[in-house]
Formats: C-alpha cells, structure tokens, sequence
C-alpha cells in the first residue's frame, strides 16, 4: 500500500491510514469543494518511523498522568531522543515523489492528522502541530517528523488521556497541502454552538492567514449570520492590531495593522455570503453541523479544514422528554439510569454511523426530565440525512447507499435477542440473591450491579428507537413517492395495522380473563361494586381458585409492569390493584374479542401490502418488501424492548427499599423508599466514609429533597427552560466580552501572565490571561471558568472550553488590569459577561448538568 496518497485517493477516506484531518480533506475534495490540493503521508510512515525508534517509545507506559510537571519533563525527554531518530530512506522518496506534481517553487502547509482527533469525539484543536509556508524536500521532511514528535507534547498527552483514549494507541498522518496566501482568513461555524442556535452561521475573521483567528491571540472581526439567507444578525468590528503573512524566508511573521485595515470590517457583504453558501454545502455533505477553517485569496474562497462540532449549547425543552418521562422523578432514581442511557447513546450513535454525542441528550430540572432539543434536531437531521428522495428514481439511485450505511439494521434484532438470554438470567439471580445478612455497603453494591446489568442490556436499546423511527420514515417516503401525499398516511397505518407486541399480550389476557369473571356473576359483581384494594384485601379471587391461580400467574409474568418510569413507584407486583381496576374497565366496556380483530387486521395489512408491491417497478420491490417486513420487526422490536427493560424496576426497589430499612434503624432516613431523595454523589460518599458527620448531613439533605420534590410534584413545568443562568442574576459591576463557552461560574480570580505561573494556578479558580495556547490545556482542567483578553468564540481556547464543559468569556478588554487576584467574579460564558460578586466562591455549574 502506498504510504503517500492524493486528496483524490478513495484510500485517502480511511481515517485510520488519513487521519480525522486528511480524511476530511479527500472527503471535501470527493464532493468537489474548494479545497486545495494535497497530499497525505499516512499513518504507515509514522509506524515506520516508530519502529525505528523501538525501545525509546517502551517510556510511555511509564509516563505520570496525574503530575503535569513531572509529565513535561517525560515527554520533553522522549521528544528529544526522536528527534534524533532520522526519517526512513523510504519515507523521504515517498514524500519527494508527491512534491514532485507540484511545480518547483510551491509552497506548503504541513499539518498533522493525528487518527484521534478532528472526529466526531473530540476537536484535539490545537494539540498537535501545524507549519505553513515549507518549501522544498528538506524542509518538508523536517516538519513531518516535528508534527510526529507533536504527538508527544504534554499537552496532547493529557488532551488524549481527558478524552477518553489510550494515549499509547494512536497514530499520526501527515497533510501535505499546497499554501494559499489568504488576504483575509478565518473560522466558521455552521450553527452557534455559544448560543445554541442552529438556524445562526458564525463567521470569526482578520487579515491575512488564520493563524491569528484560530490562535486567539489577536483581535478579531466576529459575525453571526442566518442560515438560511446569509444576511447579517449582528457583527463586532475589532481594532486589529496585527495580521499573520508569510515571511519571504520561509514560515510566517506577525505584521502591524494600521488605518482602514486596523478599524474596518475585513469581510464585506459578497464574501460573507459565500462564506455562508460554503457552511450550508459543508454542513449537507456530512449530515452535521461543521466547524471549518477558510481564506480568501486573490478573490476565490478556499476550504482549509472541516471537522465536526463536539460541543454545543442545549436547549432544554418537554418536546422529547414529556411523553417519556411525564411526571416528577426522584433524584436518586434518575441517577441510576441516566449513565446507562447516555451509553446507549454513543453506542448506538457508533453502530449507526453518526458521531458520537458528547453532551447530555437528557437533563433533570425541578424534578422533570427535560430534553436538549438541540441534540434531537441536529441528530434526527442526521440520521435523515442520506433517506431524502422524492421519486421512486431517486430512491432507486439511494439503494447502494442505503444499503451500506444501514446495513447493520438486518442484524440487530438478532444481536438484541441473542443477549436478551443474558440480562433475564442476571435479572433471575439478582432477585433470588438474599438481602437480609448484607451490610449497607453490601446492599449499596447489590444496587449498583443492578445499575450496570441495566447499562449492559440497554446499550443497542436507543439504535431500535432511531431505527423505528427511520424506517418510518423511509416507508412514509416511499408511499409519497407511490400513492400520493394524500393517500400516504392511511396506507402506513394500514401496513402496520397488527404487530405482535408484548403489550397486545398482556390486553389479551386481561381480556380473557375478563372474560371468565363476567361468566361468574358473584364474582364480577364483587369487581364491579367494591374498591379495588378493598376487594383483594378480603377474599378477593380466593372462593374461585382457577381464576385466584390464573391471577397469581398474570402478576408473576407481567408483575414487573410499571405504573410511572421511576422506581419509587410500586409495580403491579407490588400494587395488584392496578390490575383489577384494568379488569373492572374490561368489565364495564366489552369489546370485539382481540383475536378477532387482529385477523381482521392482518387480512388490511396483507391487501395494502399486495396493492402497494403491485405498483412498483420490478426492481424496487424486494427492497420495498423487506423496508416494510423491517419497519413491523422494529415495531414489535421497540415494544419488547421497553418491556423487558422494565424487569429492572424490581430488583432496584428490592435492593433501595432493603438499603433504605438499614437507614432508617440507623436514624438517617424516616422511611425506607426516602432513599430515593438522595443525591447519588452524596448517597455513595456516605457509605463509603461511614462517619456520623456524612450520615447526618445526608438526611438532612434527603428530607430537604423531597420536600421540593413534594413542591415541584404538585406545579406544572416549563415547557422551555432559559438555556443559562445570566450574570444578571447578580450584582455587582460587569465587563463584557464575546461569549466563548457557555454555563455560568462563581470563583476567585487568578492572573495568569504565562508558563511560570502553572505550577501555582488553584484547583477550581477563574483563569484570567491576556489569551491561551494550546501549551496551556492542563490548565483548562483545573479552572472554573475562562477569561481572555483576546480571542473570539471559534479560537481554541474557546473550542477547549468548550469540550471540557467551562464557561468562557473572550476578549474582555483590559481584564487582566481589572481584575485582581483573589475577586470573586461570576463568568457568564453565554451572554458574554463577568459580573464582580460578593461571598464565598462556589463550584462551577455547567449548563448540562
């Protein structure tokens, strides 16, 4: 395999030889975007490279994660000796053959593609290195083995390590591409991911290359466009004090800015609105929202850069959580679930082939569960993104794509039943495990077992919804397409008319049941006349045994039924009242026996499916066939999977309510089921301390807990909740700047003028400095929140900011000299403001939490 490929290469797609970046770039290049040409030294030449340097690398394993100066000098050291490792003969006629298609005198950037970063996990911005105006074989060779020893720095060490990856299992591309020498250059977004608006494009720019927008150490122009139309909603006009160029002698020097330059917008209406029209093509090309880099040059626009979004502003609303989760929920019982669903999530999304979300699709607030409805459009966009066709033709031309992009979707039923056999068998033995001799921790660890077999089963869970959700799409599509928009509608209903579902079983025997009562006179007089736990707490069904057993059977198949998603609430295990109201219903209100309308049902479903075949063209109609076959297994599917999940609820009330006896004997708790007003942090810290000062704080705190439950139990919701807390809320004098990162933070101030003041910098402290390079990331995890001087929301440090979860503020005038160390400050990273505040530093909050 050829370790040097083209933009224009297929092979040049595969991140895995490419990189994030190099395999954006072909994929750009595929769609015919504007992007110059190049090349990629794959990830192969590294390998080779770090073969060479055999045992010199064997020093990672030992490297100090968590003792940054010691970790400096680590990889200071392991940088130095591979800089003296020479690039392989190979790699240097490799890279002389791809120069040689350019003319003599062209000159390059050189930039690293590490095959971690500019994926939809993390933007690694700024962690690795990047040279611009290289020219000659040389030269070239020179940068690649420095953007290789980038991988090394401390900073991109620990950028790995927060994010989530091996830091020794990565590999580094190389991008070769020809310079453009910008007049003007920049960053765009293709929505607001301060604000959280997708209908809103931000464009940051200056002069010349940039560098001096992405570095964030110069004063920028900041525009915020509509999407749709391209037309300005709002601009700050900077001072620019300086533009980046490239230097006659190779590399790029800083040049002062003076007169019409210094004060003018450097983006005039026509290229703002090609600057839009590039966003919007980029945007559709991968189905997602894109951060891009750009320049203009001699009056052409050119694509630089293109990786996805890893972070934006939720907004919180009803719209997908209301239905799910109608009702207040406790603390303690979302804390339970929520790192599962979360889980599932980003498997799913991995499966699916979409990015993975690094946010919270769903959020507690007052006790109501609230769904970030930006996650949902942006997702649900996505995953549509490759099913748009408005003629049979059309979807005719999508079938290899479809084919290949859900393909997955014929095989996970399958992989969901197979490890169904798993979690039923666990659920089994968690259930007979005995309770009675364990400790509190032992109870506590019985209840986090439940909590992971939960997150293991439910991990393929949130693929069956997307998928349902999808093929109905595609199905309403092609019924467009077929019979007219009209006529659509009832013809979906009609091909879905019957599907086996677990809940169609449960109505059916509740039927029959029913149906033997009624045939008992006495019987169905004593359900219809007395109250449903007066019944069952006399005789009940005692004096007719087959029906007494045939009710016992009912609640051990189906007793695990839950009445609200929350465990604080009984089953109908546990609340067997439940279910003669539903049979006091059936008695009242008999209907067409379930058996028979399910045949007429299904004789509908075969029809319609007959007649809609019938008009297709022959070479559609295997797919139309299989897309209707797909869209009643995912239903059924669907249904399965929402009952089995709520196996859980019993094992989990088993263990709470036996954790919550231990709690009451000790004094902590009034009653056992309060221990679902419990903080999960606090609740888990507790039994791990077991120190009187712990216990006594938590009941305190859970009683204050429930009383606001009891409070937010009985008030309606917002349906839309304000996306941040604003500085507003408190007083005090403010400076404003750019908003950078959103959420809101109260801490003390620290000035930090550069590298001799890290080893100083306070845990939990406001990060004030005149602007931030991608050295100073170990810092971003030890601050509260963020304040340059310089900068604009898409440089990186508002990008880091952003991926960590701190709330930023960029380019506050004079903030270094108006601020002091010490001042307790409240740093509103979405309005853009920091407010002077009195009292004691509190813990950041991030918006999403």
């Amino acid at each position: 395999m050829d370790i040097v490929l083209p933009f224009s290469s297929p092979e040049a797609l595969d991140p895995a030889l490419t990189g994030g970046k190099g395999a954006n770039l072909a994929r750009l290049t595929k769609h015919g975007l504007p992007v110059p040409e190049g090349f990629v030294l794959t990830a192969r030449a590294y390998e080779r490279f770090a073969a060479e340097a055999g045992p010199v690398l064997l020093g990672i394993s030992g490297f100090t994660l968590q003792d940054p100066a010691a970790l400096d000098k680590q990889c200071a050291a392991l940088q130095q000796d591979l800089a003296r490792i020479a690039v392989p003969s190979e790699i240097r006629a490799a890279l002389d053959a791809g120069l040689a298609l350019f003319p003599a005198e062209t000159a390059f950037s050189v930039r690293s593609s590490a095959t971690t970063e500019d994926l939809g996990g993390a933007a690694f911005a700024g962690q690795h290195e990047t040279y611009l105006n290289c020219r000659g074989l040389g030269d070239i060779v020179t940068r690649v083995r420095d953007c290789w020893l980038s991988l090394w720095s401390a900073r991109a060490v620990i950028y790995r390590h927060q994010a989530g990856f091996d830091i020794a299992r990565t590999s580094m591309a190389v991008v070769v591409q020809r310079m453009v020498f910008c007049d003007v250059a920049g960053v765009g977004f293709s929505l607001n991911p301060v604000s959280g608006r997708l209908q809103e494009q931000v464009i940051d720019a200056n002069h010349g290359l940039g560098e001096s927008v992405v570095s964030g150490e110069a004063p920028i122009d900041h525009f915020v466009l509509d999407k749709t139309n391209g037309q300005v909603l709002s601009q700050s006009i900077a001072a620019k004090s300086c533009k980046i160029v490239a230097s006659d002698n190779g590399g790029v020097m800083e040049v002062p800015l003076t007169g019409p330059e210094r004060s003018s917008p450097c983006l005039d209406p026509g290229q703002l609105a090609a600057l839009s029209a590039l966003l919007r093509q980029v945007e559709q090309v991968y189905g997602y929202p894109q951060d891009i880099e750009w320049g203009f040059a001699h009056g052409g626009l050119w694509l630089l850069q293109s990786r996805p979004i890893t972070r934006i502003a939720p907004r919180w609303t009803r719209d997908e959580s209301a239905e799910r989760f109608p009702n207040v929920i406790t603390p303690l019982a979302w804390a339970l679930v929520e790192e599962g669903f979360h889980l599932s999530l980003n498997y799913s999304f991995a499966l699916m082939n979409m990015p993975p979300f690094r946010d919270k699709w769903f959020a507690m607030f007052d006790h109501y569960i609230y769904g970030n409805q930006n996650a949902v459009e942006i997702y649900a966009d996505g995953a549509a993104s490759h099913l748009r066709f408005d003629s049979l033709p059309a979807l005719l031309s999508a079938l290899p794509n479809l084919r290949r992009q859900y393909g997955w979707v014929q095989e996970l039923p399958m992989i969901w039943t197979r490890d169904l056999d798993h979690y039923l068998m666990g659920i089994g033995e968690l259930m007979a495990e005995p309770l009675d001799q364990k400790s509190i921790a032992e109870l506590w660890d019985y209840v986090l077992r439940v909590k992971d077999l939960g997150a293991e089963y439910f991990l393929p869970n949130i693929a069956i919804s997307i998928t349902q959700r999808t093929l109905y799409r595609i199905l309403l599509a092609i019924l467009d397409a077929t019979i007219g928009t009209e006529r659509a509608s009832a013809a979906f209903d009609q091909l879905l008319a019957y599907c086996e579902t677990k809940t169609g079983v449960i109505n059916k025997e509740l039927y029959r049941l029913a149906g033997r009562i009624e045939e008992l006179p006495p019987l169905a007089e004593a359900v219809r006349q007395q109250g449903s736990r007066d019944f069952l707490a006399g005789p009940g069904f005692g004096p007719w045994p087959d029906i007494a057993q045939t009710f016992k059977k009912f609640l051990r198949d189906h007793g695990h039924r839950e009445v609200e998603f929350d465990p604080y609430h009984p089953t109908w295990a546990e609340a067997p009242w439940l279910v003669v109201d539903n049979l006091k219903m059936m008695l009242d209100s008999r209907h067409e026996d379930p058996a028979d309308k399910e045949r007429e049902l299904k004789i509908v479903m075969r029809r319609t499916e007959e007649a809609l075949i019938g008009r297709l063209p022959e070479d559609l109609r295997f797919v139309v066939a299989e897309i209707i076959r797909l869209s009643r297994v995912y239903t059924t599917l669907d249904d399965v999977e929402h009952y089995q999940t709520t196996r859980l609820t019993l094992p989990f009330r088993r263990g709470l309510r036996a954790l919550g006896v231990r709690l009451v004997s000790s004094g902590v708790i009034d009653e056992p089921m309060d221990v679902f007003f419990a903080q999960y942090p606090m609740l888990d810290a507790a039994i791990r301390a077991n120190t009187p000062e712990q216990w006594t704080a938590l009941g305190a705190a859970i009683r204050e807990e429930k009383t606001a439950y009891e409070r937010h139990r009985r008030a309606s919701p917002a349906f839309r909740l304000d996306q941040h807390e604003t500085a507003s809320d408190h007083h005090g004098p403010s400076l404003t700047g750019l908003p950078g990162s959103p959420g809101s933070a109260r801490g003390q101030v620290y000035k930090v003028f550069g590298s001799e003041d890290f080893a100083t910098f306070p845990q939990g402290a406001i990060l004030v400095a005149r602007t931030t390079n991608p050295a100073w990331t170990p810092l971003f995890y030890r601050a509260a929140a963020v304040i340059t001087e310089s900068g604009g929301p898409l440089s990186h440090g508002a990008v880091t900011a952003r991926e960590i979860g701190l709330p930023a503020v960029m380019s506050v005038r004079d903030a270094l000299t108006r601020l002091e160390n010490g001042q307790t400050v409240v740093v509103d990273g979405s309005a853009g403001r920091v407010v002077a505040a009195e009292g004691e530093a509190a813990p950041p909050t991030w918006i999403s939490t």
